[in-house]
Protein backbone atom coordinates (compact mmCIF):
# COMPACT_ATOMS: atom_id res chain seq x y z
CA UNK A 1 0.00 0.00 0.00
CA UNK A 2 2.97 2.66 0.48
CA UNK A 3 3.77 1.95 -2.94
CA UNK A 4 0.92 3.05 -4.19
CA UNK A 5 -0.04 5.74 -1.65
CA UNK A 6 3.46 7.04 -2.85
CA UNK A 7 2.41 7.09 -6.69
CA UNK A 8 -0.43 9.08 -5.82
CA UNK A 9 0.91 11.66 -3.56
CA UNK A 10 4.08 12.31 -5.78
CA UNK A 11 1.63 12.83 -8.90
CA UNK A 12 2.33 9.50 -10.97
CA UNK A 13 -1.52 9.56 -11.50
CA UNK A 14 -3.74 13.00 -12.62
CA UNK A 15 -6.18 14.14 -10.47
CA UNK A 16 -9.28 12.27 -11.32
CA UNK A 17 -7.53 9.09 -12.87
CA UNK A 18 -9.32 5.66 -12.74
CA UNK A 19 -7.46 3.41 -11.34
CA UNK A 20 -8.11 -0.32 -11.91
CA UNK A 21 -6.50 -3.47 -10.57
CA UNK A 22 -6.05 -5.47 -13.05
CA UNK A 23 -3.17 -2.62 -15.04
CA UNK A 24 -2.28 -1.49 -11.25
CA UNK A 25 -1.57 -4.89 -10.52
CA UNK A 26 0.81 -5.71 -13.56
CA UNK A 27 2.47 -2.82 -13.13
CA UNK A 28 3.43 -3.00 -9.40
CA UNK A 29 4.17 -7.08 -10.50
CA UNK A 30 1.17 -8.01 -7.58
CA UNK A 31 -1.52 -10.15 -7.16
CA UNK A 32 -5.08 -8.72 -8.05
CA UNK A 33 -5.43 -8.87 -3.72
CA UNK A 34 -3.61 -6.56 -2.32
CA UNK A 35 -3.83 -3.93 -5.06
CA UNK A 36 -8.14 -4.32 -4.25
CA UNK A 37 -6.73 -3.89 -0.21
CA UNK A 38 -4.63 -0.81 -0.90
CA UNK A 39 -7.09 0.67 -2.81
CA UNK A 40 -10.01 -0.04 -0.11
CA UNK A 41 -7.54 1.69 2.35
CA UNK A 42 -6.24 4.66 0.50
CA UNK A 43 -9.78 5.58 0.01
CA UNK A 44 -10.51 5.13 3.73
CA UNK A 45 -7.25 7.43 4.20
CA UNK A 46 -9.32 10.35 1.48
CA UNK A 47 -6.40 9.82 -1.09
CA UNK A 48 -9.09 8.22 -3.58
CA UNK A 49 -12.56 8.44 -4.13
CA UNK A 50 -15.48 6.56 -5.52
CA UNK A 51 -14.93 5.80 -9.44
CA UNK A 52 -16.73 4.34 -12.23
CA UNK A 53 -17.37 0.78 -12.95
CA UNK A 54 -17.63 0.68 -8.95
CA UNK A 55 -13.46 1.87 -8.88
CA UNK A 56 -11.83 4.30 -7.59
CA UNK A 57 -10.40 7.78 -8.85
CA UNK A 58 -7.58 9.82 -7.81
CA UNK A 59 -9.11 12.38 -4.89
CA UNK A 60 -9.01 16.21 -6.71
CA UNK A 61 -6.78 18.42 -4.21
CA UNK A 62 -7.22 22.07 -4.01
CA UNK A 63 -4.67 24.78 -3.36
CA UNK A 64 -6.63 25.82 0.04
CA UNK A 65 -6.21 22.06 1.33
CA UNK A 66 -2.59 21.73 0.56
CA UNK A 67 -1.63 24.98 2.34
CA UNK A 68 -4.20 23.89 5.15
CA UNK A 69 -2.34 20.90 5.66
CA UNK A 70 1.28 22.99 5.61
CA UNK A 71 -0.07 24.68 8.67
CA UNK A 72 -1.55 21.51 10.20
CA UNK A 73 2.21 20.57 10.28
CA UNK A 74 3.45 23.49 11.25
CA UNK A 75 1.56 23.69 14.31
CA UNK A 76 1.56 19.44 15.45
CA UNK A 77 5.28 19.45 14.52
CA UNK A 78 5.93 22.80 16.93
CA UNK A 79 3.93 20.50 19.19
CA UNK A 80 6.33 17.55 18.83
CA UNK A 81 9.35 20.02 19.05
CA UNK A 82 8.62 21.32 22.08
CA UNK A 83 7.94 17.81 23.67
CA UNK A 84 11.00 16.29 22.91
CA UNK A 85 13.16 19.64 24.28
CA UNK A 86 11.25 19.31 27.28
CA UNK A 87 12.16 15.69 27.61
CA UNK A 88 15.82 15.97 25.98
CA UNK A 89 17.25 14.51 23.30
CA UNK A 90 18.74 11.13 23.37
CA UNK A 91 22.65 10.30 22.66
CA UNK A 92 21.31 8.54 19.84
CA UNK A 93 19.16 10.64 18.58
CA UNK A 94 21.40 13.78 18.76
CA UNK A 95 24.19 11.22 16.62
CA UNK A 96 21.41 11.01 13.73
CA UNK A 97 20.61 14.77 13.56
CA UNK A 98 24.38 15.52 13.35
CA UNK A 99 24.55 13.02 10.83
CA UNK A 100 21.86 14.44 9.24
CA UNK A 101 23.20 18.04 9.35
CA UNK A 102 26.38 17.01 7.81
CA UNK A 103 24.24 16.00 5.15
CA UNK A 104 22.75 19.25 4.76
CA UNK A 105 26.52 20.76 5.31
CA UNK A 106 27.79 18.99 2.07
CA UNK A 107 24.97 19.93 -0.17
CA UNK A 108 25.47 23.61 0.55
CA UNK A 109 29.45 23.35 0.45
CA UNK A 110 28.61 21.82 -3.36
CA UNK A 111 27.15 25.13 -4.25
CA UNK A 112 24.65 23.82 -6.68
CA UNK A 113 20.79 22.70 -6.09
CA UNK A 114 19.93 20.30 -8.61
CA UNK A 115 18.01 17.18 -9.96
CA UNK A 116 21.89 15.88 -9.09
CA UNK A 117 20.81 16.66 -5.59
CA UNK A 118 17.40 16.65 -4.99
CA UNK A 119 16.94 12.97 -3.84
CA UNK A 120 19.73 13.65 -1.41
CA UNK A 121 18.03 16.09 0.12
CA UNK A 122 14.46 15.40 0.06
CA UNK A 123 15.60 11.70 2.10
CA UNK A 124 17.51 13.99 4.48
CA UNK A 125 14.58 16.26 4.99
CA UNK A 126 12.22 13.47 5.47
CA UNK A 127 14.22 11.69 8.61
CA UNK A 128 15.31 14.93 9.84
CA UNK A 129 11.40 16.06 10.36
CA UNK A 130 10.43 12.35 11.41
CA UNK A 131 12.88 12.26 14.22
CA UNK A 132 11.42 14.68 16.04
CA UNK A 133 7.51 13.80 15.08
CA UNK A 134 8.17 9.90 16.19
CA UNK A 135 10.20 11.18 19.61
CA UNK A 136 7.34 13.11 20.90
CA UNK A 137 5.63 10.32 22.39
CA UNK A 138 2.13 11.31 21.42
CA UNK A 139 0.67 8.35 19.46
CA UNK A 140 -2.33 10.77 18.26
CA UNK A 141 -0.04 13.96 16.93
CA UNK A 142 1.67 11.27 15.11
CA UNK A 143 -1.46 10.03 13.27
CA UNK A 144 -2.45 13.76 12.95
CA UNK A 145 1.05 14.20 11.05
CA UNK A 146 0.87 11.22 9.02
CA UNK A 147 -2.77 12.10 7.83
CA UNK A 148 -1.38 15.81 6.47
CA UNK A 149 1.87 14.24 5.01
CA UNK A 150 -0.80 11.94 2.48
CA UNK A 151 -1.91 15.34 1.33
CA UNK A 152 -0.45 15.62 -1.76
CA UNK A 153 2.67 18.00 -2.08
CA UNK A 154 2.45 18.84 1.47
CA UNK A 155 4.78 16.82 2.86
CA UNK A 156 8.55 16.68 3.98
CA UNK A 157 9.61 14.68 0.47
CA UNK A 158 7.94 17.40 -2.11
CA UNK A 159 10.19 19.70 -2.72
CA UNK A 160 7.38 22.47 -4.90
CA UNK A 161 10.53 24.82 -4.50
CA UNK A 162 12.24 22.75 -7.18
CA UNK A 163 12.93 25.36 -9.98
CA UNK A 164 15.97 27.19 -11.50
CA UNK A 165 19.63 25.66 -9.72
CA UNK A 166 20.41 29.37 -8.41
CA UNK A 167 17.05 30.11 -7.01
CA UNK A 168 17.14 26.37 -5.50
CA UNK A 169 20.19 26.40 -4.12
CA UNK A 170 19.48 29.95 -2.39
CA UNK A 171 16.29 28.10 -0.60
CA UNK A 172 18.10 25.07 0.54
CA UNK A 173 20.47 27.43 2.28
CA UNK A 174 17.61 28.81 4.27
CA UNK A 175 16.21 25.70 5.03
CA UNK A 176 19.60 24.22 6.01
CA UNK A 177 19.76 27.10 8.54
CA UNK A 178 16.50 26.56 9.68
CA UNK A 179 17.84 23.04 10.71
CA UNK A 180 20.36 24.03 12.29
CA UNK A 181 18.74 26.79 14.56
CA UNK A 182 15.93 23.78 15.64
CA UNK A 183 18.50 21.56 16.17
CA UNK A 184 20.14 23.80 18.34
CA UNK A 185 17.15 25.05 20.21
CA UNK A 186 16.70 21.01 20.98
CA UNK A 187 19.91 20.64 22.36
CA UNK A 188 19.56 23.27 24.92
CA UNK A 189 16.06 22.16 26.01
CA UNK A 190 14.53 25.48 24.69
CA UNK A 191 10.73 24.68 24.31
CA UNK A 192 9.56 27.95 23.23
CA UNK A 193 12.39 28.74 21.00
CA UNK A 194 12.46 25.15 19.26
CA UNK A 195 8.70 25.29 18.37
CA UNK A 196 8.76 28.65 17.44
CA UNK A 197 11.91 27.82 14.82
CA UNK A 198 9.73 24.31 13.20
CA UNK A 199 6.74 26.51 12.31
CA UNK A 200 8.56 29.32 10.75
CA UNK A 201 10.27 26.59 8.93
CA UNK A 202 7.63 25.14 8.06
CA UNK A 203 5.22 28.33 7.00
CA UNK A 204 8.09 28.91 4.69
CA UNK A 205 7.33 26.23 2.70
CA UNK A 206 3.55 27.28 2.43
CA UNK A 207 4.62 30.33 1.19
CA UNK A 208 6.75 28.76 -1.55
CA UNK A 209 3.93 26.75 -2.52
CA UNK A 210 1.39 29.59 -2.66
CA UNK A 211 3.47 31.77 -4.41
CA UNK A 212 4.00 28.78 -6.92
CA UNK A 213 0.38 28.16 -7.08
CA UNK A 214 -0.18 32.10 -7.47
CA UNK A 215 2.15 32.01 -11.17
CA UNK A 216 0.44 29.05 -12.45
CA UNK A 217 -2.67 30.14 -15.58
CA UNK A 218 -5.17 28.60 -13.27
CA UNK A 219 -6.76 30.37 -10.21
CA UNK A 220 -4.95 29.67 -7.15
CA UNK A 221 -8.36 28.19 -5.31
CA UNK A 222 -8.81 25.82 -8.47
CA UNK A 223 -8.30 21.81 -8.42
CA UNK A 224 -4.53 20.61 -8.60
CA UNK A 225 -4.02 19.60 -12.03
CA UNK A 226 -1.36 17.21 -13.51
CA UNK A 227 0.51 20.09 -15.32
CA UNK A 228 0.71 21.36 -11.82
CA UNK A 229 2.30 18.82 -10.07
CA UNK A 230 4.86 18.12 -12.68
CA UNK A 231 5.73 21.35 -12.17
CA UNK A 232 6.11 21.50 -8.90
CA UNK A 233 7.50 18.46 -8.17
CA UNK A 234 10.32 18.36 -11.15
Amino acid sequence: MQTLRDMITRGSFPAGFHLQEIPLAERMGVSRTPVREALGMLAKEGLLEPGPRRGFKVRTFTAKEIVDAYEMRATLEGMACRQVAESGLEPDDIRRLRDLLDIGDQLVEGGRFTTAEFGVWSEMNCAFHALFVTRCSNALLQTFVEQCDRVPLAGPRDLHWFQDDQRNFAVMQQLHRDHQEIFEAAVKRQAGRVEARMREHIYLSRDLVQARFRQQTVGFDAAVSQPIRQELTR
